[in-house]
């Protein structure tokens, strides 16, 4: 079911594009409403004129005045040639005006979304509503500038049409009236009109996104290309592109008939009051009450009326459709941040000294009835590494999603040398934790800044930028780029980029998390993608790279989680063993069951080896 747009939410839109478009240029913005008024003003002159010509030229003195009139008249071709240049510059300034203005309001309605969007808590990235608001917004935020120019458009129709209105009032209120009559049912059908497209809108937005997912899968994603040759997915996938199509197309055929309706009903409507109004003034000359130039006159006032009015509701048609589409926008910068910080927050501590706990955690994924942690007690030393094992989604990840407060605890708390993490600020918190998750970004940049985004503010150190290179093993094949640390990764941007193996990108990623340098280390599945060789080399060198650090190892590979001082079993939510390897595995528990499943993949190898010895 769909989601009506009420009125007072349109007005906010209009206010939000016409706020943002002064914010982006005052300047232009107060320039082009003065040409835009100008321009509606110019509106009756051309009539006005011909309306003086014809009566001077044909009226009841005949043309034996040609002689008086040809002053007159010379001097009202130059009036009327002079409102043609000027309308002409106007047209062609505006047009430049709107170029440039339309580049610095692109600029400006970008930064905020970027700098709304980003700061956003997870939640609204994993929450299917709260996505929903997100992908109108950005497919829509392109009409804040359609909108500003359909409403410059709008005022400059709309005055022309009240000056007309006025002219015509003075030969007769009627006239007035009917053609006043004649527009109403344009405006109505015009909201009635942006509520229809909405609808379709809203209704088909979900399912345009599952069919744009097919597309972007099979059209700009060549990874994909391999599985979908080699398992023949090809034909599947597009049928149901084509069908998820086939209902996009469907809602959008039946809001198409909706307005046809309506076009045709208007038009009936329009038409017949428009021509009610002409044979009044057809009839008036007739009589003799009007001359031949003021039938002219009102006559040229009558088309105008017609074409500005005519414009004038497209525009306010326009103006509802775009101001509905807007609303998402107006939704989104609404959305307040659910990770808050108290008032006068902590600095979190230089050096820890009590270490972290975890108390009695309970935590709930929005929309979730299952607990990802339930009643989840740990406590990690200052210097401490531990390792996290566990099967898939035993809640290894979501514990660095808690201690970096990407989420909050649902109940239960966190505390950093005995205080409660949210006490402390989150700027100070996010400074002292270095993070490499399974997801890490693949950020089309130079090598060096690829790294030195771990720390923004120490991107000149490439002393350090150099090292952490060789903690990460990255150095190995960074000496071999031809431009090394000034080598560009990734196609997308530059043609003469580097394409990395996913297993180097990691590497990279894993420098980005030495780099940082923060006394916190989080590193969720460090070594997934890496060799054999590079996993080793980490191992026999983990104990020196997480000297002096916190740190926390989640990991598939028991050959990786040896390397911590302590490991950490977690089963659907819930710790369950904690200790070393070998205390674990004389247990017998879930640990030791998980490892001799994965030892068993090398039973054989080893039994060949004893037997040729």
């Amino acid at each position: 079911m769909s989601n009506k747009i009420s009125l007072k939410e349109k007005l906010e839109s209009l206010k939000l594009a016409i706020s943002w478009t002064y914010k982006s240029s005052k300047s232009l913005t107060i320039l082009i409403f003065i040409i835009t008024i100008f321009g509606g003003l110019l509106t009756i002159i051309e009539p006005y004129i011909f309306k003086i010509i014809i009566d001077g030229v044909v009226g009841e003195e005949g043309f034996s005045i040609a002689g008086k009139v040809g002053i007159g008249l010379l001097g009202v071709l130059i009036v009327y040639a002079s409102s043609k240049i000027i309308q002409s510059i106007l047209w062609d300034v505006q047009t430049i005006i709107k170029r440039v203005h339309a580049q610095k309001l692109d600029k400006h309605v970008s930064y905020v979304l970027m700098d709304k969007i980003s700061s956003l808590d997870t939640v609204y990235f994993e929450d299917p509503e709260y996505y929903n608001t997100l992908t109108k917004s950005n497919q829509n935020f392109w009409r804040i500038n359609e909108f500003f120019w359909q409403f410059t458009f709008f005022v400059s129709q709309t005055i022309s049409v009240l000056i007309i209105i006025s002219a015509l009032f003075t030969f007769n209120w009627l006239v007035v009236a009917l053609i006043i009559i004649a527009s109403l049912p344009s405006i109505i059908f015009a909201f009635k009109a942006s509520d229809i497209n909405w609808s379709a809108f809203d209704i088909s937005l979900p399912i345009g996104r599952y069919a744009n997912y097919y597309k972007n899968l099979m059209t700009e994603r060549p990874e994909v290309i391999k599985e979908l040759k080699l398992f023949n997915l090809k034909s599947h996938f597009l049928k149901r592109y084509e069908s998820l199509f086939d209902k996009y197309f469907y809602e959008q055929k039946k809001a198409a008939k909706k307005e046809t309706l309506l076009f045709i009903v208007v038009g009936i409507i329009e038409g017949t009051f428009s021509v009610l109004a002409a044979w009044l003034v057809i009839n008036s000359f007739i009589k003799g009450v009007i001359s031949i130039g003021e039938l002219t006159f009102f006559w040229a006032l009558l088309f105008q009326f017609s074409e500005n009015a005519r414009y004038m509701v497209r525009m306010i048609g326009e103006l509802s459709n775009n101001s509905t589409f807007i609303t998402p926008i107006v939704k989104l910068l609404k959305f307040k941040s659910i990770i808050q910080e108290i008032k006068n927050p902590l600095n979190f501590p230089k050096k820890l000294k009590k270490g972290i706990e975890f108390r009695d955690v309970t935590f709930y994924y929005p929309r979730s009835k299952i607990p990802a942690l339930k009643n989840f007690n740990l406590t990690i030393k200052p210097d401490e590494s531990i390792a996290i094992v566990g099967e898939n989604g035993s809640g290894k990840t979501t514990l660095i999603k808690l201690l970096t407060r990407l989420y909050d605890v649902s109940s239960g708390e966190i505390l950093i040398d005995e205080i409660n993490l949210k006490e402390y600020s989150l700027d100070s918190l996010y400074e002292n934790i270095g993070i490499i998750f399974q997801d890490f970004v693949k950020y089309e940049a130079i090598v060096e800044e690829n790294i030195s985004f771990g720390d923004i503010k120490r991107a000149k150190r490439k002393t350090e930028v150099h090292e952490s290179s060789v903690k990460s093993e990255a150095w190995d094949f960074i000496k071999n780029l031809k431009s090394k640390y000034k080598t560009h990764l990734g196609k997308t941007l530059l043609d003469e980029g580097v394409e990395l193996s996913v297993g180097q990108w990691q590497k990279i990623a894993l420098s980005r998390a030495f780099f940082k340098n923060a006394q916190i280390l989080c590193l969720d599945e460090p070594t997934a993608a890496v060799d054999a060789k590079a996993e080793y080399l980490l191992f026999k060198k983990f104990e020196r790279l997480t000297k002096g650090k916190t740190t926390l190892l989640i990991s598939h590979r028991f050959s990786t989680v040896r390397m911590a001082n302590k490991i950490v079993v977690i089963d659907k939510g819930k710790l369950v063993e904690q200790g070393s390897h070998r205390d674990l595995l004389r247990k017998g528990g879930k640990y030791a069951k998980l490892f001799r499943m994965q030892a068993e993949g090398y039973a054989d190898y080893f039994n060949m080896a004893n037997g040729a010895i």
